[in-house]
């Protein structure tokens, strides 16, 4: 069972698992980090810090996020969070 509140490891594995999201979908439609960059009206340099989780995404970037792939936040934010998101490990 999982504690509540998350504890600063557990909110940067969740960032880090959210990047890996935002990867998969960008690469998904054959973007580039600029590209998309360009399409969510976002600084060229921070996808690669969201795709890296190197930082904590406002609502609004999220709100751009999930209007660039054509879902809602809540879509872009379904998926299994517990899931080993490492190829390389076993589950």
């Amino acid at each position: 069972m999982e504690s509540f509140p998350p504890d600063e490891q557990h909110i940067q594995e969740m960032q880090r698992r959210l990047g890996q999201r935002i990867m998969q979908l960008r690469k998904g439609r054959g973007w580039s980090q600029d590209t998309f960059a360009h399409l969510a009206g976002l600084n060229r340099a921070y996808p690669n810090k969201i795709e890296k989780a190197k930082v904590d995404l406002r609502f609004s970037t999220l709100v751009r996020i999930a209007n660039v792939f054509d879902m809602t936040v809540d879509s872009l934010l379904t998926f299994d969070w517990h899931a080993a998101s490492d190829p390389g490990k076993s589950k």
